[in-house]
């Protein structure tokens, strides 16, 4: 059997710059492990906006690919589609979809005539398979998981695609990068990110996870790696990154704190080895999972961020639209304790979602306020493909804006949906007004305890990522959230029992923005 060049390609080439990515490394790195096929990640995070069609016209001729594999994300879409056409200009090698849009939204991707297949789930094992039988010559209709065209139909996949298994699951190669892709993302977000499970058991009405667990009935959808092994994999990514700027790890976990006794395992693992004291870390969680004892271990082992899906602060919104199934006493008792922990709190929002109402955005600014989360972040909704709120859009008074679907957008550029009560504009002053307000504390406090020091390197982090493609406001939010030691010893936002002066104008220009839509709350 021939060996066989796999390109591997993050299409994120408008708006939002992310850090390395997670899904398309740990396929990459399942295939080298497994085989001796050669795997190439194409990844634009460093690549001015006009620049992308030099650099993959580029990496086509100089790497030679056998097959291209592209990761799919509902927003970022319509630029994959715009880099699977410049691929096909290039050339004529078989081109397939992967990630959650593609597992979802399979008719979407194969209605792109660039996209040769689909493939749904986990995509390391299909993967393998695909390169194998292409260099075999032997036929892709027994590559499990992989959706194609026959004539004008799509064929479904025989047989299906099944979730990896914990236990099968490989330590990530991050030299499936380009070393300046590595090199920039240290520079940049400092960090890696790990994952210790897979799955997610909470059913989110906008989630993608929620539908994609429904595909495998009878499945374990939630796997949990060994904590021994993965705090090993850390260490060892330690030593060889630590040089060139890591400084934090961000698990991608959904729900860090599921399972007490894994944690408890991770914890003791980490502290054991000496990593807590060199090696900080950050990992999701929901506020009903949290306890004064399980946040006790986390403290002690090294967590400095807690990021908390909080979504809404309205009852209603929060569990009868969105379903997160937090009540209002558990979501506060929740944020009173990360509080007290002195772990910092990145509470994630989402503005401009199905049923948005002016009042209940102002309820989220308030609750934020209230309980000094530290940072909060109010992301603009974005419908991903299949999700069940969409199902609730209509008779909540909303709908799809023509436009979302045409458009690449990340969670913090454009406007997805129409609604009853609230007009496109006041979601987008909204959304401006918190990153003024709240961004304004942390830098001031930044400021003070880093001095001239701040806006040297600040200056020079802006110059050095505009040149990579950064927008000025996007250099400016990264360098705040993560350079330097931003992140290692993050901003801890002080409760106040006298509302600031600052406080009281923020919250009457919100209201004014956003009058009450004159409708009652449901009970």
């Amino acid at each position: 059997m021939r060996k066989l060049r796999l390109l591997l390609v993050n299409p994120n080439i408008v708006m939002k710059k992310e850090h390395v990515h997670m899904g398309i490394a740990m396929v990459g790195s399942w295939v080298r492990h497994h085989s001796d096929h050669e795997v190439k990640i194409l990844d634009f995070m460093a690549t001015p906006t006009r620049g992308w069609k030099r650099k993959l016209k580029k990496t086509l001729q100089e790497y030679k690919p056998d097959l291209v594999a592209m990761y799919l994300s509902t927003p970022y879409f319509p630029a994959a589609k715009d880099v699977a056409t410049e691929i096909k200009r290039h050339v004529q090698v078989p081109l397939v979809g992967g990630g959650h849009h593609a597992t979802l939204a399979t008719e979407d991707v194969l209605g792109c005539p660039a996209f040769d297949w689909a493939l749904e789930g986990d995509g390391e094992i299909p993967m393998l398979a695909l390169l194998n039988a292409l260099a075999a010559g032997e036929s892709v209709d027994s590559v499990p998981g992989l959706w194609r065209r026959d004539g004008d139909k799509i064929v479904q996949p025989t047989p299906k695609a099944k979730l990896l298994p914990p236990c099968e699951m490989v330590a990530v190669d991050w030299s499936v990068f380009d070393r300046d892709i590595l090199e920039a993302n240290f520079y940049i977000w400092g960090i890696l990110p790990v994952t210790a499970s897979r799955g997610c058991p909470a059913k989110c009405s906008f989630c993608s996870m929620t539908e994609i667990q429904k595909r495998y009935p009878g499945e374990r959808y939630l796997r949990y790696r060994d904590p021994i092994k993965v705090v090993e994999e850390i260490q060892a990514d330690y030593d060889r990154y630590k040089s060139m700027g890591l400084r934090t790890i961000q698990f991608t976990d959904l729900n860090f704190l599921i399972n007490r006794k894994w944690v408890e395992k991770f914890a003791a693992e980490y502290i054991r080895v000496g990593l807590h004291k060199k090696l900080p870390y950050s990992a999701f969680t929901r506020p009903d999972h949290v306890t004064a004892e399980n946040l006790a271990l986390l403290r002690e082992s090294g967590c400095v961020n807690l990021r908390v899906g909080i979504e809404a602060a309205n009852d209603w919104q929060r569990n009868k639209i969105y379903n997160k199934g937090i009540s209002q006493e558990r979501l506060e008792e929740g944020l009173r304790l990360m509080k007290e922990s002195g772990i910092s709190i990145t509470g994630y929002f989402m503005a401009g979602g199905p049923g948005e109402r002016p009042e209940w955005l102002v309820q989220s600014l308030e609750l934020a306020h209230d309980f000094s989360v530290d940072f909060p972040v109010f992301f603009l909704y974005k419908p991903l493909a299949d999700s069940e709120v969409l199902d609730k859009a209509a008779e909540l008074g909303s709908s799809i804006r023509p436009e979302a679907l045409e458009e690449a957008s990340d969670l913090l550029h454009g406007i997805s949906m129409e609604h009853e009560h609230l007009k496109p504009w006041q979601v987008k002053a909204f959304v401006l007004m918190t990153h003024i307000a709240f961004g304004t504390q942390f830098v001031w406090w930044q400021i003070q305890r880093e001095r001239l020091s701040w806006f040297t390197d600040f200056a020079t982090f802006v110059l050095r990522t505009a040149k990579m493609g950064f927008t000025p406001y996007g250099s400016f939010t990264y360098f705040v959230f993560y350079a330097g030691d931003h992140l290692v010893e993050p901003y801890l936002a002080k409760a106040s029992d006298k509302p600031s002066i600052g406080w009281k104008a923020l919250r009457a220009l919100a209201k004014a923005v956003l009058p009450h839509s004159g409708i009652e709350d449901p009970t």
